[in-house]
């Protein structure tokens, strides 16, 4: 009975928490640089429909997969072209990646294990932050956490390997070479199973690399570069002359901020959960360093890269908390039950208390410091005035004008999104030279930028202002 509650009160809770995905999603207009970025992309999709060959300001795309923009690209068609629509998707994968770690920890540890990870998750600051943003990194923290909770299940039953190859696939389209860090706890998991044999991994993984490898091969045939691009996209600066201190520090400081409070308890339960030599335990060290690793050897890691890595390191911290106080709890038990008859009456008192007194444990500290940091984080970027940049104002009047498109700043993603026309930024130099030739053009740009080249207010007209900028249109001298 106790258990059928708990599942709902998980159920309930979750569910409670959407509003920190939703509430206020689509109220600001969306930024640069990936977020418009890739909210552009996913519109192309439907407007060239073309799913697999991306496109952005009328060039190729490949520095990522389609999957993610194909996520963005369905929302587009129920909820139509919006900024709650490019947001749709980080915002549902990140309520489902606290659902799936539950369940997750559910199956690794228990059901209260699972559902304070949960909650606790629902407080990591850039966890939260990139789930409210047009981003890959949430949906790829989903398929991550989803296939390795898919993989546990298969190596018990080969039933689930079918959705596990799915799982898998779909994460190797979501974003470039990160899905890599997966296999080695994949395979940890598949090739130490009792119940699974060789010829019944085979068929699966031949689906994997069908589905895949033939996007590989598709892209190698479009641009014979392709591999080299990919690697560099997904590895960014990786190489062995660097200092591994220093990244190491770097990544540290990253991993830090982003996942708040929780980093060091996690850091030493990966650490200290190791040596329980558990297989649930070593699936959570495995892939935190497989995943962690390649960024000691790079020095142009960032915070957000790290989101994977939050649901692993808070259930490995609540998880092992649960394994010691546990054993703690047995061995005091032990001691009572040697001693004789006279404490045989505190003996039973303890046996009853003493895990529901764990379950309390491990839920006030999930509620305590989840609310400390939720709270911070729903006034810092939640619940927070509407705001629509001059950018995205300005780029969105001049979309209604024919002429060429440029702009006198770095937000090329936003102008392309709200104008829908393709973009061309121009440098401090270029500015009086576009005045000087023949073309017509409309430009977002600054009234004192003009006034200092010495531009004369007859060679263009202000169609809009907003805030420091100006959109004009230039004006032929006859």
């Amino acid at each position: 009975m106790f258990k059928y509650k708990l599942d709902l009160l998980a159920v309930f809770l979750l569910l409670a928490l959407a509003p920190l995905f939703f509430y206020k999603l689509g109220q600001s207009s969306l930024v640069s640089f990936d977020e418009a970025w890739y909210a552009d992309i996913s519109r192309n999709i439907l407007k060239n429909t073309d799913p697999i060959n991306l496109t952005w300001n009328g060039r190729t795309f490949t520095d990522h997969p389609p999957g993610g923009f194909l996520l963005t690209a369905v929302n587009y068609l129920v909820f139509g072209v919006s900024e709650f629509s490019a947001r749709f998707s980080s915002a549902i994968t990140g309520l489902l990646s606290l659902i799936f770690t539950y369940l997750l920890g559910r199956k690794l540890f228990n059901k209260v294990v699972g559902f304070a990870s949960a909650i606790a998750i629902s407080s990591s600051p850039w966890f939260l932050f990139r789930a409210r943003s047009g981003n890959l990194d949430v949906p790829l923290t989903f398929f991550f956490v989803l296939t390795i909770y898919l993989a546990v299940f298969s190596a018990e039953s080969k039933k689930f390997l079918p959705p596990f190859v799915i799982s898998l696939s779909f994460l190797f389209l979501i974003k470039t070479a990160v899905p890599f860090t997966i296999l080695p706890v994949v395979l940890f998991i598949l090739l130490t199973s009792k119940k699974l044999k060789t010829k019944d991994i085979i068929k699966p993984l031949l689906i994997f690399l069908f589905l895949i490898g033939g996007w590989f091969l598709y892209r190698v045939s479009k641009d014979p570069g392709f591999l080299q691009h990919y690697f560099k996209i997904g590895l960014p600066g990786v190489e062995v002359k660097t200092s591994f201190s220093d990244n190491l520090k770097l990544i540290k400081e990253y991993l830090h901020g982003g996942i708040g409070k929780w980093f060091w308890p996690g850091i030493l339960a990966i650490i200290l959960g190791t040596f329980t030599f558990q297989k649930r335990f070593l699936i959570l060290t495995i892939f935190f360093f497989s995943f962690f690793t390649p960024f000691i050897f790079s020095e142009k890691g960032h915070i957000w890269q790290l989101v994977p890595l939050h649901p692993f390191l808070i259930l490995a911290f609540f998880g092992f908390t649960w394994i010691l106080l546990e054993r703690v709890g047995k061995i005091i038990l032990s001691f009572f039950k040697k001693t004789g008859k006279s404490y045989r009456n505190l003996y039973k008192l303890l046996n009853i208390i003493t895990i529901p007194s764990i379950f309390v444990a491990l839920l006030t500290v999930s509620f305590y410091y989840s609310y400390l940091q939720g709270r911070r984080n729903w006034y810092e970027f939640i619940d927070i005035p509407r705001f629509i940049s001059d950018e995205a104002i300005l780029s969105k009047e001049a979309g209604k004008y024919d002429e060429k498109f440029y702009i006198d700043g770095d937000f090329v993603p936003v102008a392309i999104f709200y104008s829908e026309k393709n973009v061309q930024q121009i440098q401090n130099e270029e500015l009086k030279g576009i005045f000087e030739g023949e073309e017509a053009f409309v430009l977002i740009t600054y009234q004192w930028r003009l006034d200092r080249l010495g531009i004369k207010s007859n060679e263009y007209e202000i169609i809009k202002s907003d805030r420091d900028k100006i959109l004009v249109k230039r004006i032929r001298q006859i």
